[in-house]
């Protein structure tokens, strides 16, 4: 009767343990690419929401003034004159993004770029106004 060591074998030996190591990083490696893909699709899906998002609230400023958020010039409705005001596009349409909080802070009165009482609001990072694979 032959004697046999191999029924009593336990663990892995070092060329195993290296072939499933390389097998793992070359799945890793191939998966790689597709999980960096989805990430960006998703980036790209976000900044269109977000343009969405802010279409959306010109059209309900719109409603709500009977006139489009200016980008800072424009004319007077009453007379028909150049007017500067001092809002922006994107202060303007603050509320209507789901951002009343900030917009309340603001004194609209003053210029948002250059007054001490706006600067704290002018900080605020609204993340609507921003793409993510910008950011």
């Amino acid at each position: 009767m032959k004697s046999s060591r191999m029924g009593t074998r336990h663990g892995f030996t070092l060329v195993e343990l290296l072939v499933v190591i390389a097998i793992i990083g070359t799945l890793v490696g191939l998966l790689l690419p597709a999980v960096q893909a989805a990430r960006e699709a998703a980036r790209k899906s976000q900044c269109s929401n977000n343009v969405k998002q802010m279409s959306l609230g010109a059209l309900n400023y719109e409603s709500a003034s009977r006139r489009y958020p200016t980008s800072g010039e424009g004319k007077q409705p009453s007379t028909g004159l150049d007017m500067l005001n001092v809002q922006s596009f994107f202060t303007q349409i603050l509320p209507y993004v789901e951002q009343g909080n900030v917009y309340n802070q603001m004194n609209q009165k003053l210029p948002y770029w250059g007054s001490a009482a706006n600067q704290l609001a002018a900080a605020t990072n609204i993340t609507t106004f921003i793409c993510p694979s910008n950011g």
